[in-house]
């Protein structure tokens, strides 16, 4: 599982290595967030390219340079250069031990994992799945983004085909951490239910966790946290700490820190967070976790997103661009069975909580693994005898 995080952008400097579309996403995420952001890259899209012009970002029109990720608070690869990709992680996070570092699509080479993220204005909702199942975690966005009336991040930036400008809307940055043998630090008093929350969820995420006291903590101590979650502020404001190095959360003063953990719904490895982006919006807030708590948790979600995510890594070799990838996983999730003619497509069970047709979902859901990978395998074979079908 990943840890979810609420990153504060504000002002804080940014780097997209990239100008495609991926990257263009990026961009526009951590523009609405208010990121301080600069893109290098030889080419670019042309909202990249508008925003560039109207002083919004900066743009290096070039390729990448040593030294270019220096000073970053977050970084972010998104060429379609494997070298190039793995360079900007290498320098970024192994040399310049920036802790914000993402390789698009690349796990092992990622500090953290970007959200799908819906807004209606009031409400803020961000999903997950742990990278296990991108084309599932597309899906509920996109449900979401039916039942709220809501906006996704993705549809940002053009108005009648053409680009517009990007405007600062004080959003949170919504992540997912990696946080597997990574060391993170709990510096409280008492463990109190928020504490214990969070301590929960680092478990769970495989973080090494150190719980200490204020009194017992030390600035040599913390050199080598990858995350620091603290009752207090002046527990760990050392003034010979370097507090840039390591991603921390402040629980009396979440605006301090670089980000905050919010409210969740888990499912195994599905997470849903919902937040309100006012006081008079916590209201709404808590009645929609409540209502999607409700329909998301025990629903078989979890075990669906399992098992696509245990097919992966088979399916990423069998297809040589993410088109055709994406294409099949569609393939893949929305088949049913039927016994006449008509098409129909698979529903997730989001828009028909009792619906029980032949499916991919609700074979996994109802415990039939034999079945849904046979059919999985099925279909595999059947692109590599007609890659073209």
């Amino acid at each position: 599982m990943f840890y979810p995080a609420y990153i504060n952008l504000q002002d804080r400097k940014c780097l997209v290595v990239g100008g495609g579309t991926v990257a263009e996403r990026k961009v526009v995420a951590m523009l609405v967030s208010g990121g301080d952001v600069t893109v290098i890259s030889p080419d670019a899209t042309e909202l990249v390219t508008f925003l560039a012009h109207i002083g919004t970002i900066r743009w290096h029109k070039r390729q990448l340079k040593a030294g270019d990720t220096l000073g970053y608070f977050l970084v972010c690869a998104a060429t379609d250069f494997t070298d190039i990709n793995t360079a900007v992680y290498t320098e970024a996070h192994e040399k310049n031990k920036i802790r914000f570092v993402n390789v698009v699509d690349v796990i092992p080479q990622c500090t953290f994992a970007a959200a799908s993220v819906v807004t209606d204005g009031e409400l803020m909702l961000s999903i997950s799945t742990s990278g296990k199942s991108p084309a599932t975690s597309r899906r509920i966005r996109e449900y979401f983004e039916q039942i709220l009336n809501a906006t996704s991040l993705y549809t940002l930036g053009y108005e009648d085909g053409k680009p517009v400008p990007i405007e600062n809307q004080g959003l949170p940055y919504p992540v997912y951490l990696l946080l597997e043998g990574r060391t993170c630090f709990v510096v409280c008093a008492q463990k109190t239910p928020e504490v214990e929350r969070r301590i929960s969820l680092l478990d769970r995420c495989g973080a090494a966790v150190v719980h200490t006291t204020p009194d017992e903590v030390k600035p040599k101590h913390l050199d080598s946290a990858f995350l620091v979650i603290a009752d207090k502020v002046s527990m760990v404001d050392m003034p010979c700490t370097d507090k840039a190095a390591f991603i921390r959360e402040y629980l009396d003063e979440p605006e301090a820190g670089t980000h905050f953990t919010p409210d969740l719904i888990i499912d195994d490895n599905l997470i849903i967070s919902v937040s309100a982006r006012n006081s008079t919006a916590v209201g709404k807030a808590n009645r929609l976790h409540e209502k999607l708590a409700n329909q998301f948790k025990n629903n078989g979600y979890g075990a669906f997103i399992e098992f696509l995510g245990a097919r992966r890594s088979e399916i990423l070799k069998a297809f040589s661009t993410s088109k055709e990838r994406a294409d099949f996983f569609e393939k893949l999730i929305n088949n049913i069975e039927m016994n006449n003619s008509e098409q129909q497509t698979c529903c997730l069970g989001l828009t028909n909580p009792e619906c029980s047709a032949e499916c991919l979902f609700n074979w996994v859901r109802r415990g039939n693994l034999e079945r849904a990978n046979t059919f999985t395998t099925n279909l595999l074979q059947s692109h590599s005898k007609n890659p073209h079908i």
